[in-house]
């Protein structure tokens, strides 16, 4: 019920609005994906917050997931207050996965982190990209299949 001067009023500039807004954004991904963790037993953490991050929930609802994957290809246009949230939600990310990472493997859990990051983003830009719905779950089932357990477990 504001007019655009009214809405605007409450923040020092549009870029404010835009980083609160990320902000927003950035607190309820990484809401949703501790709770995704969260909930699975075990050491199913990992897999869990995968198969979320992938399904097709996630995938249909871009306004309501993670902002990177809707909005990372614009990012770097934004101004340097939005990229900094920007920044703190990928870092957040990379620390919530590598929490679910055992050290001792040929990489550290960290840079695992950033692959398995790196790889549910691009993903999920991909398999939104297509139009052609077997191709969108063919890449988002081949990256859950590719990051799975080598135990099956």
């Amino acid at each position: 019920g504001l007019t655009h001067g009214g809405f605007y009023a409450h923040f020092a500039s549009r870029e404010a609005l835009l980083a609160e807004a990320a902000d927003r954004a950035r607190a309820e991904a990484l809401g949703w994906t501790a709770q995704a963790v969260d909930a699975a037993p075990g050491a199913q953490g990992l897999e869990r917050l995968m198969q979320a991050y992938l399904s097709d929930e996630h995938l249909n609802g871009a306004e309501r997931g993670c902002a990177i994957s809707a909005l990372g290809s614009e990012m770097h246009r934004q101004a340097p207050e939005v990229r900094h949230v920007a920044t703190r939600h990928i870092q957040e990310l990379i620390d919530l996965v590598a929490r679910q990472i055992p050290e001792g493997g040929e990489r550290s859990a960290n840079d695992e982190a950033m692959v398995r990051i790196s790889a549910m983003v691009g993903t999920l830009v991909l398999a939104r990209a297509v139009d052609d719905p077997a191709l969108s779950k063919s890449l988002r089932e081949a990256a859950l299949k590719y990051f799975a357990p080598a135990d099956g477990g």
